[in-house]
């Protein structure tokens, strides 16, 4: 049993019907990956917090060049990963909701 109570059943599977639409299961998989995008998206933040904190604390304390300046350059790297992340989910969002209003105009017709 892992930490989420799951046992060896594996996150986010599921029988998807073979009789389901093309465009469904793409939008199911895109969302997927945007979960999993958000899921670093998290871990950037969090290692940008603590680059900060590593610049700060490297600044403001004696003999602390070195970690001040790793620090930053830590932040400078997370800042465009978050940048990167965050660009690629927004558009993954606006690209599911152009297929859900396809499918909603399919099922309109």
């Amino acid at each position: 049993m892992n930490w989420r109570g799951l046992g060896d059943m594996k996150l986010y599977r599921r029988k998807w019907a073979e009789t389901d639409n093309a465009l469904v299961n793409e939008a199911r998989a895109q969302t997927l990956a945007i979960q999993r995008l958000q899921v670093w998206l998290r871990l950037a933040y969090a290692i940008l917090a603590v680059a900060a904190l590593l610049g700060y604390w490297g600044f403001t304390t004696p003999n602390g060049l070195v970690a001040g300046i790793i620090g930053v350059a830590l932040g400078v790297c997370a800042f465009v990963v978050v940048a990167v992340l965050r660009t690629g989910i927004n558009n993954g969002r606006k690209n599911v909701n152009a297929m859900l209003e396809e499918l909603q105009s399919q099922v309109v017709q």
